[in-house]
């Protein structure tokens, strides 16, 4: 085996919030919380921008025992992802097919950075760029 030099590697970063940047889809897992309710968890990567760290967004599937309201915003988050990765929300989606469909998908989104105490700076999704 080769020697590995490890001493100017450098630590992935968040990028700069409210901004636009083209993300692709890397994962996209769909399990039920520790209550039984089903979510979608997206996993994004910004595209060419090697150094920045990869991050999540959790977008609650609609379920029967959700309220109306909870339930329709529930629809409206998933039918905006959709929309912002080239999917057509007019037709029914299986949630739990959903990985295999859109990994390695691209669209864009403004993000949002936020100060975890275990992680440090991290990025958030502020909002999907749909497109035109």
């Amino acid at each position: 085996m080769s020697m590995l030099d490890v001493s100017d590697a450098q630590e992935p970063t968040a990028m700069e919030a409210d901004k636009e940047y083209k993300l692709r889809i890397m994962s996209c897992v769909y399990a039920n919380d520790k209550n039984g309710a089903p979510y979608l968890l997206p996993r994004f990567e910004v595209v060419d921008e090697p150094m920045a760290k990869d991050f999540s967004k959790f977008l609650r599937v609609p379920y029967d025992e959700q309220t109306p309201k909870d339930k329709e915003r529930a629809r409206w988050a998933i039918k905006e992802f959709l929309k912002a990765f080239g999917k057509d929300p007019s037709q029914p989606i299986d949630p739990t097919e959903l990985d295999g469909q859109l990994t390695g998908e691209e669209g864009w989104a403004i993000l949002g950075m936020k100060e975890d105490p275990e992680y440090g700076e991290q990025n958030f999704i502020r909002k999907f760029v749909l497109p035109k």
